[in-house]
């Protein structure tokens, strides 16, 4: 009997080989830039998104420390 501790088995891509991985998922790729379904971005799309990465990781980290010192009295 398993217990849910136990490590999960690998299934379907996980058990192909490194190489065998690799091969199948460059075909995906060719295949899918072949019928129009596959987006490259420009320069402009990756500096937007990055942009737009690092607003939202600055907003997080703000968020997550905790207030400033403004509500204890002053000596």
């Amino acid at each position: 009997m398993t217990n849910p501790t136990d490590t999960p088995r690998k299934r379907g891509f996980a058990l192909l080989d490194p190489e065998k991985m690799k091969q199948v998922a460059a075909l995906g790729g060719r295949t899918a830039h072949a019928a129009g379904r596959a987006h490259q971005f420009s320069r402009e799309e990756a500096r937007a998104a990055a942009r737009r990465s690092v607003e939202v990781r600055t907003r997080r980290a703000a968020e997550a420390r905790p207030a400033s010192g403004n509500d204890s009295p002053s000596a």
